[in-house]
């Protein structure tokens, strides 16, 4: 039996009798990475890395959809790895494991390894000229404090197979950045799904797929209306 922390809460994923702890007044997922989870394919025998972990639901979702047996979760801050650590313990997984490492370990830890696919909600934001009155929690969360999207794409080609798979949701804003950094490391953009707000004429996030070392062609799909 877990133990739920101090404004944690126990929220049922609506999938299969799955659930996930959340610290409301600290930290809570959002539609961003339930999108990330229906978006991305993995197979069950795939070894999967998550960077930015957080709670862990990205993680917990695959399990549920695909039945993944290896997946790792990154996960920088300890509070949210400990969250999510109990997560798998309430549901009774032990194919997942959450790491307390910077993504930019990464690399080192799968120096004699690589893996098939690569999943990340990153923070979204550069970190604007005045902070101080943004909870470092947050900021970690949503700026680029302590990673760069290039961090991001650099650790991910690092570790993945050739022709592996890098999932992302970000920001539509920074699109011509990601495309950018990914074409830098490798990782050729093969899949774009723009999502925008109902009623909205301008799209929020951008799912994107990746290969490593892949021919050149993008498949722009149908968006979504949320």
């Amino acid at each position: 039996m877990i133990t739920l922390g101090k404004d944690e809460v126990l929220e049922d994923l609506q999938r299969d009798n799955f659930f996930i702890i959340q610290n409301h007044k600290e930290y809570c997922f959002s539609s961003d990475s339930v999108l990330l989870s229906d978006f991305a394919k993995v197979d069950s025998t795939d070894k999967v890395v998550e960077f930015c972990s957080g709670c862990g639901v990205i993680s917990i979702l695959l399990f549920v959809k695909y039945g993944a047996k290896d997946i790792t979760g990154f996960e920088v801050q300890e509070e949210l790895c400990n969250m999510s650590k109990k997560s798998l313990e309430y549901n009774n997984i032990d194919s997942i494991k959450f790491l307390n490492k910077d993504l930019k370990s990464a690399p080192s830890y799968y120096k004699n390894d690589k893996v098939d696919v690569v999943v990340c909600n990153p923070p979204y934001y550069k970190l604007p000229r005045n902070y101080s009155n943004i909870s470092r929690k947050n900021l970690i969360a949503k700026y680029e404090l302590n990673i760069t999207l290039n961090d991001i794409l650099r650790s991910a080609s690092s570790i993945l197979k050739d022709k592996g798979k890098f999932y992302i949701v970000y920001t539509s804003t920074r699109l011509q950045e990601l495309l950018k950094f990914a074409n830098d490391n490798n990782l050729i953009c093969k899949t774009l799904q723009f999502v925008y707000p109902k009623f909205k004429n301008s799209s929020t996030v951008v799912l994107g797929c990746f290969i490593k070392n892949a021919n050149k062609g993008v498949d722009i799909i149908k968006p979504l209306y949320i």
